[in-house]
């Protein structure tokens, strides 16, 4: 038994590291940063999160603006209207101009890998959208997790000699079910992030992902190296009741 509860206890220690990191990179606004050249006459950095863009700019040194993100009127292809048109129009002006004074890609490069998902009815806002709702059910799932976990040890704890192992072997699938769901859901995430940084106009230049799309990605692989561990263990037989585990052996005749 003392082998199961010591994978139980580190899948408890894992799960309330992801669990941190999940909470961590869901209210940071880190998932993407983007900046001009610096031979650009004008800086401007943008750091995008999950629900949220703040922008820095040389015109105004140490102030920081904030919104949320993304916005329909503003962000989406096909929405925007009226002095929010010349406002995003402008803002990629300066970026597209620095561009080409560094160098870089042309943009039209990103414009028409984009093309296919510029049309009504999905976009940057879907995918965005989609990354953000699936992160917050992987905190609802990490936070059953724990639960499920606790629950489990403190049957263990209560249960009677002859079935402690057997508390600790039927909790397994539950636990690593949970864990599977929510490495899953910040998989999803990551990965609409990802795809919208690598397609999408706007990332085409000066960008890279930020340090709470790094805590998300490493979140779900310790979730998935548990729950491999869990899955291993099963296979070998280790989640098996044996005789001598603290369980009863049989009467021979």
């Amino acid at each position: 038994m003392k082998g199961l509860l010591a994978l139980y206890l580190a899948a408890f220690a894992v799960s309330l590291t992801t669990l941190s990191l999940n909470t961590a990179s869901t209210l940071q606004i880190a998932w993407i940063r983007t900046k001009t050249p610096a031979i650009s006459p004008i800086q401007l950095t943008t750091t995008y999160g999950l629900f949220s863009i703040c922008e820095e700019s040389s015109y105004e040194p140490g102030v920081t603006t904030c919104r949320p993100f993304p916005s329909r009127a503003l962000d989406c292809e096909g929405q925007v209207r009226g002095a929010d048109l010349e406002a995003v129009e402008e803002r990629k002006g300066v970026w597209m101009s620095a561009a080409g004074l560094a160098g870089g890609k042309r943009p039209a490069q990103r414009v028409t890998r984009r093309k296919r998902f510029a049309e009504p009815g999905w976009g940057l806002c879907e995918n965005w959208s989609t990354a953000g709702y699936a992160h917050q059910l992987s905190l609802i799932l990490g936070l059953a997790n724990i639960i499920a976990i606790v629950l489990t040890l403190i049957g263990t704890a209560s249960a009677g000699r002859g079935y402690r192992t057997d508390k600790l072997r039927s909790g397994w699938k539950l636990v690593a079910g949970l864990m599977f769901l929510q490495a899953l859901c910040m998989c999803i995430s990551s990965s609409f992030i990802a795809w919208e940084r690598h397609h999408d106009e706007r990332f085409a230049h000066g960008s890279k992902l930020g340090r709470a799309w790094v805590e998300t990605v490493v979140a779900y692989a310790l979730n998935l190296f548990i729950v491999i561990t869990l899955l291993l263990t099963r296979i070998t037989g280790k989640l098996r009741m044996v005789p001598g585990d603290e369980g009863y052996e049989p009467i021979s005749s």
